[in-house]
């Protein structure tokens, strides 16, 4: 939360909850979070197996529907991670928590296991390779009456990703015009198979607009404007 907590018109679908290696806000009537947002450094990777402990978050107030594995059965979805399994390999206990299906929306497979995947190995490879910290959000996009499976859980339209890159030890205070910023889109279709994630690219603004929240806003204001409205590099 260190760029700011989203915020949209209607804060009484926002269910935020603290999971402590990611912060999320759930949805209580499409059963989807929001969005879930995280930071993702050098301390955050290690060489941790995956866990694949999918289940139901217990920490959703007991008025909430808590979605369970069995809601995706069948149902020809993957259960898409928004923070990934890989972004939390320090320890088991942190790759646990993302097995928590309040970090999960409805994915074809072809996007989960095609751009999706290839843009979060990306986020990766910038922390690998450059020591870079990021700050990233990431949620669905729906349409007014969307396709719903299992108990009611809404199926996106698509997926969006924010990713401010900073250098380590950075926060809100050190980004400026000329600091990275990438913004993604991608269909929550079969054709994106074999695209590569950099045609999807788009600017915050654009993701604004179409998710309905209001990103990066403990950012200087006249900052926040120039990066939001640049193309994604």
């Amino acid at each position: 939360m260190a760029l700011g907590l989203p915020v949209d018109a209607d804060q009484s679908d926002d269910v935020i909850l603290d999971e402590r290696d990611f912060v999320l806000s759930f949805n209580p009537k499409r059963l989807d979070p929001n969005w879930v947002a995280w930071q993702l450094d050098s301390r955050y990777l290690g060489t941790v197996r995956r866990r694949d402990d999918f289940r139901a978050d217990e920490s959703l107030p007991t008025s909430a529907t808590r979605v369970t594995p069995h809601d995706y059965l069948h149902s020809g979805y993957d259960r898409g991670h928004l923070c990934p399994s890989a972004d939390r390999t320090a320890t088991a206990e942190m790759n646990s928590l993302t097995f928590l299906m309040t970090n999960m929306v409805p994915q074809v497979h072809e996007l989960n296991a095609g751009p999706w995947e290839r843009l979060e190995d990306h986020a990766r490879d910038l922390v690998k390779k450059t020591g870079a910290e990021l700050y990233i959000v990431a949620g669905p996009l729906f349409d007014e009456s969307p396709k719903t499976i299992g108990r009611g859980v809404a199926v996106p339209r698509a997926t969006y990703k924010v990713i401010v890159v900073l250098s380590t030890g950075q926060n809100a205070t050190h980004v400026t015009r000329d600091t990275s910023v990438l913004s993604v889109v991608i269909p929550n279709e079969t054709h994106v198979s074999g695209h590569a994630w950099t045609e999807f690219t788009t600017t915050v603004d654009d993701v604004e607009r179409q998710s309905g929240y209001d990103f990066l806003k403990a950012i200087a204001d006249d900052v926040e404007v120039a990066l939001e409205a640049k193309a994604s590099r």
